[in-house]
């Protein structure tokens, strides 16, 4: 039985990323921009819940000034997992100065976020397109025991794609979340 059970388990997880991938391609809805480059990092963090947070960010530099901002989190904790979440995010950019080999990138507020996230032990499986919900919509609570209702678009963009400030390696495809030169 255990056998069936990691069974299913790849065979589900190879379903998501293959239903990512299809979201992922569907989500410019028009005539693709050529990608630039692709920065990534990833951060972890013990949270409130005896466990970690591991997220990953994968940041799309598109050649029409567009970006694509994935930011992806895997919640464990009371040893086992608690929730995956994944946030697109789309808008535009605005490159700024290069110092000691990174560049500043203000990833203006977002046009578009799509959140997907799930959670066997919360009991919750929310997708939210920005673009095409129709509100009041559930997104994932921020605290235990919480419910956070979006009303319209502006509130999930408010809460998921608020303009930031990243800074991308000249050489590499690194992305820092913080001034590395700082």
């Amino acid at each position: 039985m255990k056998k069936f059970g990691k069974i299913l388990s790849v065979a589900v997880a190879a379903a998501a990323v293959t239903a990512a991938a299809a979201s992922l391609a569907a989500c410019s809805g028009g005539a693709a921009a050529d990608i630039e480059n692709t920065y990534i990092v990833s951060v972890s963090g013990s949270n409130a819940y005896g466990g970690n947070d591991y997220t990953e960010y994968c940041l799309n530099i598109m050649s029409d000034g567009t970006y694509e901002l994935v930011k992806t989190t895997f919640t464990e904790g009371y040893g086992m997992n608690l929730g995956n979440y994944s946030y697109q995010v789309f808008g535009t950019y605005t490159a700024g100065a290069t110092a000691d080999g990174y560049t500043a990138y203000t990833l203006n507020e977002a046009d578009r976020v799509i959140v997907n996230a799930y959670s066997l032990a919360g009991g919750f499986d929310i997708h939210v397109d920005s673009a095409t919900a129709e509100y009041p919509v559930e997104l994932p609570a921020q605290t235990e025991g919480e419910k956070n209702m979006a009303n319209s678009a502006d509130d999930v963009i408010a809460a998921y794609g608020t303009e930031m400030t990243v800074y991308l390696a000249e050489d590499g495809n690194i992305l820092s979340l913080t001034d590395p030169n700082a």
